[in-house]
């Protein structure tokens, strides 16, 4: 597997580079606030124009759907609701069903992520709810507490800062356990580093686990997987 130039950085230097960082992404973007406009993300994310992040693309990725999958057997329930922000193609969902997961909901952007979805995973898209929208758009229109667990992975590193919102958002929907996965260093106009235990703990969640991705393929040591509480 090729490494990343995060997975050479020592573990105890990444917390004190982490704030230099995020002032040097600010001090890029200047008074814009981002790199680009709110518009063209979701513009790219419903449509990669790159030839990278293509949702056949993210049919692939066994190592890290079984990491997450040992992640939520420990902390749910079979018969618990379930909602991942940023299905894509719904390979982690489609796992969570093969365990015995069923009452799972989905949130995905790109329509045909979600069109390859039912092709590829057909029982599980039967049985679980995707919402092809942005998580912006969506995300206020369900209740307090409607969802034993939500998680994400490699989803909210590309959250416009515009739309930060969305966190007090996700702990209002989350009644037990908030399991986030993802990179907290890379820099680009796609990519904003943030550190989710000081984003999630003053929000009223606990953090109550912490793991470094390092040995999951797929991952690297830029990636974190917090688990939350809530208090």
């Amino acid at each position: 597997m090729t490494r990343k130039l995060g997975d050479l950085i020592p573990k105890f230097v990444k917390p004190i580079l982490r704030p230099l960082y995020r002032a040097v992404l600010h001090a890029r973007l200047g008074k814009k606030g981002h790199p680009a406009s709110l518009s063209i993300l979701h513009q790219y994310w419903r449509n990669p124009s790159d030839g990278t992040n293509l949702p056949q693309q993210y049919l692939q990725g066994k190592a890290r759907s079984q990491f997450l999958l040992k992640i939520i057997n420990k902390y749910a329930t079979k018969n618990q609701k379930i909602l991942e922000i940023g299905c894509n193609v719904g390979r982690n969902l489609n796992y969570l069903f093969r365990s015995g997961f069923e009452n799972l909901e989905g949130i995905e952007i790109s329509e045909k992520a979600v069109q390859l979805l039912h092709t590829a995973y057909p029982e599980m898209a039967q049985q679980a709810r995707i919402y092809n929208s942005s998580v912006e758009e969506i995300i206020r229109n369900f209740r307090d507490c409607e969802f034993d667990i939500v998680f994400t992975m490699a989803v909210l590193e590309h959250i416009h800062l515009n739309s930060e919102w969305i966190f007090p958002e996700m702990v209002r929907i989350t009644k037990n356990f908030l399991i986030i996965i993802e990179d907290e260093f890379n820099i680009s106009w796609r990519h904003i580093p943030r550190n989710y235990k000081k984003v999630f703990e003053p929000l009223g969640m606990t953090q109550i686990e912490e793991i470094n991705c390092r040995e999951v393929d797929g991952l690297g040591s830029n990636f974190y997987a917090r688990i939350f509480r809530r208090v």
